[in-house]
């Protein structure tokens, strides 16, 4: 019996020209092997999600992932190679520069989003901030990182304390005035 034919798929292209296997560049992305090779088979369709995994990882251009670009392109718009790839994983990604600069740019992003969110018709603060809080709690524990935060934060702060918005509700709530009692003279 014949082998089915085998398609087309710029990831697979992409993983042969940087040297990984599924199962490396799976692990790498954070997804299972299984769900990478079905991606690649067109049987999985790619998500955004895993696309910009895959984007982040390799420095590949967007466009190669979806189709636009018929050949593979780094972001630099250069055909793809292997020595580019040797090249974006030799940033040291643990360098204090490097790491301020993301924080910062973070920071900068997640004051914008909240600002946004308390302007126009509906003031959506509390969701907003919730759907960052829930996202970075993912982050850790899809990582794996709830052991080195606990020790980079000590007792500084309380992870937890970051989920939930407490705080500023009680602050709010204790800071109403109580209702008048003429409301209620009224009514009787």
């Amino acid at each position: 019996m014949s082998r089915p034919h085998r398609v087309n798929s710029p990831i697979r292209d992409l993983r042969t020209i940087i040297g990984k296997t599924q199962r490396e560049f799976a692990h790498s992305l954070g997804i299972s092997p299984s769900a990478l090779k079905r991606i690649e088979n067109k049987k999985l369709p790619l998500s955004p999600r895993v696309a910009r995994k895959i984007v982040y990882e390799t420095a590949v251009d967007p466009r190669c992932l979806t189709g636009e670009l018929r050949t593979l392109r780094n972001w630099r718009g250069e055909q793809y190679t292997k020595e580019f790839y040797k090249a974006v994983k030799e940033v040291d990604p643990c360098s204090e520069e490097v790491i301020k600069k993301r924080a910062g740019l973070l920071r900068v992003a997640i004051e914008v989003l909240l600002r946004a969110s308390v302007f126009g018709y509906r003031k959506q603060m509390w969701h907003v901030y919730a759907e960052i809080a829930q996202t970075l709690d993912r982050c850790r524990i899809d990582f794996c990182l709830q052991r080195p935060i606990d020790e980079i934060l000590g007792e500084r702060l309380d992870w937890e304390e970051l989920l939930v918005p407490w705080t500023e509700w009680d602050a709010a709530f204790t800071a109403r005035k109580p209702r008048s009692s003429s409301r209620r003279r009224r009514k009787a």
